[in-house]
């Protein structure tokens, strides 16, 4: 398999809007079992291709399209700066989302789109980054200890009748100045 990431393009927003309805589906649909309204709500408003347009011509934010032998399989998305008060000072961007297809999962996809991430957060002398992944995705949460990231805090969402606990983790992206 050959996989490269590229920086995704405005053109390529359905892709996108696309890639996140089938990833989010797959990762967390079976949480909505008794509430597909709900789910099918949240896709609309989340996944919307004139949303994900609108926030690809926000300045602070920027996303990036994986491929595996052509194939658009994953996406990653940056925002910053984007602060917490969790994190002390202003150089903190967000990793708003790294999704992949399911049949993509174990082939270094993810790590391949943390990695452009991490290497774009340098250039952008990004201190530190921090995400929130949902308590449930243990999968997930090993993926991000293995890269660096560590406990910040927890948190909730709320998608319809449904509310959700989330672990907030974050990473250092480059050494702080003497």
């Amino acid at each position: 398999m050959v996989a490269k990431v590229l920086k995704a393009q405005l053109d390529d927003a359905g892709v996108i809007a696309l890639l996140g309805r089938i990833t989010f589906k797959q990762t967390f649909g079976y949480l909505f079992v008794d509430r597909q309204d709900d789910l099918l709500a949240y896709l609309d408003r989340t996944f919307g291709v004139g949303k994900i347009m609108r926030s690809m011509g926000d300045p602070r934010k920027e996303y990036w399209l994986a491929f595996a032998d052509g194939l658009p399989v994953g996406y990653a998305k940056l925002k910053y700066p984007s602060l917490t008060p969790l994190l002390d000072g202003e150089g903190v961007g967000q990793l708003q989302k790294i999704y992949v297809l399911k049949d993509f999962l174990e082939q270094g996809i993810g790590k391949l789109l943390l990695q452009t991430v991490l290497d774009h957060s340098v250039n952008l002398e990004i201190d530190a980054l921090w995400l929130d992944v949902l308590n449930e995705n243990a999968r997930a949460i090993r993926f991000y200890e293995r890269e660096g990231f560590d406990a910040l805090g927890e948190d909730t969402y709320t998608i319809g009748a449904l509310t959700f606990e989330f672990h907030l983790m974050f990473r250092r992206v480059k050494a702080r100045p003497a």
